[in-house]
C-alpha cells in the first residue's frame, strides 16, 4: 500500500516540495509502516526514510522508491496437457515498469506437455536477467488416446 501526499520542507532557507510515501514493508512478518520522503536536495534526489524497525526495512523502502522490483506470476497456454494453461513465474525480480512488456511477450508463448515444475519456459525474458519457469507439473493428457 502506498499513500502519496505533498508537504513543504525548508532546506537552507529554500522551500522545496517533498513527496511522502507510506510503504508497508513486506520483508518480514512485522509489516512496518515505513515513511519515505522524496525531494530534490542540494546533491540531487533526496530520500529520507523513517519508521523502519530494521536495516532490511530501510533497504526495502529505499529500493521501492528508487527502482521497484516484482516477481511476475501468470499462466501460459499448453498443448496436449491435462490442463489448458500452465502456471509460471519469474525466477528473479524484474523491474516493475517492465511487467506489461513481459506480459505481452508471455502472451505469445505456447508450450507442449509434458512440462515439469522448475522447467525454464523462457530464458532471460526481455533482457531482465530473469527466466520464466513452470510452477506446476502438467503431464500429457492421456484421455485423448482412449
Amino acid at each position: 500500500m502506498v499513500n502519496i501526499g505533498l508537504c513543504k520542507g525548508i532546506c537552507k532557507g529554500k522551500v522545496r516540495v517533498m513527496k511522502k510515501k507510506e510503504i508497508t514493508c513486506i520483508v518480514c512478518p512485522v509489516g512496518c509502516k515505513v515513511e519515505a520522503e522524496l525531494g530534490a536536495g542540494a546533491e540531487g534526489t533526496e530520500i529520507k526514510i523513517s519508521g523502519n524497525k530494521c536495516k532490511r526495512g530501510y533497504e526495502y523502502a529505499y529500493k521501492e522508491c528508487t527502482m521497484p522490483m516484482r516477481i511476475l506470476t501468470t499462466t501460459v497456454a499448453i498443448s496436449n496437457g491435462e490442463l489448458p494453461v500452465l502456471p509460471v513465474k519469474t525466477d528473479a525480480e524484474i523491474p516493475k515498469d517492465k511487467i506489461i512488456e513481459c506480459m505481452k511477450a508471455i502472451r505469445n508463448i505456447k508450450v507442449n506437455a509434458p512440462v515439469y515444475i522448475g522447467d525454464i519456459i523462457c530464458k532471460n525474458i526481455l533482457e531482465t536477467g530473469a527466466n520464466i519457469i513452470a510452477t506446476r507439473t502438467i503431464l500429457e493428457d492421456r484421455s485423448r488416446y482412449c
